[in-house]
Parts: structure tokens; C-alpha cells; sequence
């Protein structure tokens, strides 16, 4: 883990643990760790060997969720849902949950697209969300920052980390992708041929600025996936497969 990008935001709370995994040696993941992407008995076996290694950087008494993403909008509230085995992986078509149960560690699977987390320690309660530009369109994150409210948590007090993703030097976009964020300026630049350079980190920024969160409560990774390439997966440089994990749990101090 200690290789691993981590959240300075949350550095002061010895309780959460929040980062993004690496491609490293140790722990390869040359495809992604969703049981739903694989297509045979020796994939599933490197699945889980993954999930193993992954688990080694976490207090034993943490249970893994992760979900089954399809570039939405919806985020599940986990304090409703019984979870029973070490790593759950639920197929419920949705891209975010939250939560205040600890011991729970919340996983985001990507590989351009962004992975959000967010921490309010006054109600204790986390939640992650899967932000490629069709989620950030369906404002996904002001979805995972209702729940949040809902729960107790109050808008100046929510610290966010963005996960490296692909930014506006390398995601290009055609017009009618662009269109859809016009009203986010600093996100665009525009090319020859109707082709437009898009960043959602700002766009989901600019999102929760307009909800009322504090900038100096929001960390954007400075990492472009395709930029760096080396370090984390990237869908358009080629890793079909390959998946790096952006993560968020909050363990139960004793």
C-alpha cells in the first residue's frame, strides 16, 4: 500500500484509508477484479489472487464492496443492504454507494474514467462514486452528496479526492459529447474537425462548488491515466482489462 497514491485530505483522520492502487509487480492486475468481466476458470483464479493480495493492505476486519458499473447515476445507501461475505460484489447496476457502518472498504474500478470519494467526519460517513463523462453528466455526484446529506452530514464539512483519470491534455471527444458540458467552459477546448478536449475532474468540481462544498475541501489528482500510463491502467492506451482500484473505508478505532 505504501507504494500506492494516497488522499493527503484525509491525512488527518488515522481512521479512514483512501487512495488508488498502482500497476506494480506485486499486486499486476492485468484485467480488472470484477467476477462479471471474466471468461474462464484460470481469469478466475487470478481474480481472486488479486482480491488476496489486495485484502493485505487492510485491517482484517474489513469487508470489500464493490459493484457491478454501468455509467450511471445511482448510488446505493449500504446501511440498507446485508452484506455477508469478506468481498461483495453487487450487481445492481450502480456506480456509488455510501455509508456509515465502518469497517466497510468502498472500491471503484476504472481506467479513465474517475473514481470520487468523499468523508465527513462529524456524521461519519463515507461514500465513492464511478464518474466517466456520462455519469458526471448525470450529476452522479450530487446524487452521492444528497444521500450523504440524508445521513446527517452537513456540505462544508465534506472532504472529496479525485482518482487519477484521463484529464483534458489527452481525452478527446467528439461534438456531441462536447455539447453536453458547454456550460463548463474551463473543462473544454476546442480542435479542428468539431473535436473538443474534455476534463470531467473539473467538471465534477465545478459540480460541487455549486452545491456548496468548500474548494479547499476538494483534492484533484494531478495524474492523467494516459499521461501515466506506467503507473495506472488507461482503456485508450490499451488496457482493455486492466482496472486500478480507487478506494475508501473508514476502520472502527478500539
Amino acid at each position: 500500500m505504501k507504494n500506492w497514491a494516497q488522499f493527503d485530505i484525509f491525512r488527518n483522520f488515522p481512521n479512514i484509508y483512501a487512495g488508488s492502487t498502482k500497476k506494480e509487480s506485486s499486486f499486476p492486475l492485468n484485467f480488472s477484479l470484477a467476477l462479471h468481466t471474466i471468461h474462464n476458470e484460470e481469469e478466475k483464479k487470478a481474480v481472486f489472487k488479486n482480491r488476496n493480495q489486495f485484502l493485505k493492505a487492510f485491517p482484517k476486519e474489513f469487508q470489500v464492496i464493490s459493484l457491478v458499473q454501468v455509467h450511471g447515476n445511482k448510488v446505493l445507501d449500504l446501511d440498507k443492504i446485508t452484506l455477508k461475505e469478506k468481498w461483495s460484489e453487487l450487481a445492481l447496476n450502480a456506480d456509488g454507494f455510501i455509508t456509515t457502518k465502518p469497517n466497510l472498504l468502498l472500491t471503484i474500478l476504472t481506467a479513465d474514467c474517475g473514481g470520487i470519494v468523499a468523508y465527513e467526519p462529524k456524521a461519519e460517513v463515507i461514500g465513492a462514486v464511478h464518474a466517466g463523462w456520462r455519469g458526471t453528466k448525470k450529476l452522479i455526484v450530487k446524487n452521492m452528496i444528497d444521500l450523504m446529506l440524508s445521513k446527517g452530514a452537513k456540505k462544508e464539512n465534506i472532504l472529496i479526492a479525485m482518482s487519477p483519470m484521463i484529464r483534458k491534455c489527452c481525452y478527446e471527444v467528439d461534438i456531441e459529447v462536447a455539447k453536453e458540458f458547454f456550460a463548463y467552459p474551463k473543462a473544454l477546448k476546442e480542435k479542428l474537425n468539431q473535436k473538443f478536449m474534455l476534463d470531467i475532474a473539473l467538471i465534477n468540481k465545478e459540480i460541487l462548488l455549486k452545491l456548496g462544498l468548500k474548494e479547499k475541501n476538494i483534492q484533484i489528482s494531478p495524474h492523467c491515466t494516459s499521461c501515466c500510463n506506467k503507473s495506472y491502467f488507461s482503456y485508450r492506451k490499451g488496457d482493455k482489462k486492466g482496472r486500478f482500484i480507487t478506494f475508501i473505508g473508514r476502520y472502527e478505532l478500539t
